[in-house]
């Protein structure tokens, strides 16, 4: 697989990661509080908001996240890609590939834990974790669509 099919692999697994992600409902969807996450994830990210009372949900501060949130899956769907390209020609990779996307959940997780965790009493843990879930779904699919992996390789790589 040459570099430029791997990038543009790489871009559309991490932009379909994030829509994906996107397509869970959220709790700010429930409440009526349309774009509350992802204002209120960049008012802690870009302001250092400590009190979520005090949050004001603002264009600017929504598009810088949803943009810092969407490189962040470009740059992950590229790694992936590339894992992926190498896993053809050597398929105990993929169990390496799956391991990746375990230890990238856990991370996001303990991310929030450690940064604020105060942001799990604002923001649902199982929307977070389910978010993920789906988008590493959607991406992984991509991904066993297009390099023809079977489910029985993946469980069988580690061996």
């Amino acid at each position: 697989m040459n570099r430029q099919k791997v990038l543009h692999e790489g871009i559309l697994v991490g932009l379909a990661g994030a829509a994906g992600r996107d397509l869970v409902p959220r709790p700010d969807l429930i409440t009526a509080s349309p774009l509350r996450t992802p204002a209120l994830l960049g008012a802690v990210l870009f302001d250092g908001l400590r009190d979520p009372a005090a949050l004001t949900i603002t264009t600017r501060i929504v598009l810088k996240y949803t943009a810092i949130h969407g490189l962040a899956f470009i740059v992950f769907g590229l790694a992936v890609a590339g894992l992926f390209a190498i896993a053809e020609r050597d398929r105990h990779l993929l169990f390496g590939v799956f391991t990746l996307f375990c230890c990238f959940e856990v991370a996001v997780f303990a991310a929030m834990m450690i940064l604020g965790s105060w942001l799990l009493d604002t923001l649902q843990p199982w929307a977070i974790l389910g978010g993920n879930l789906v988008a590493a779904l959607v991406m992984l699919g991509i991904l066993f669509r297009d390099h023809r992996f079977s489910l029985h390789e993946l469980r069988t790589s580690g061996e």
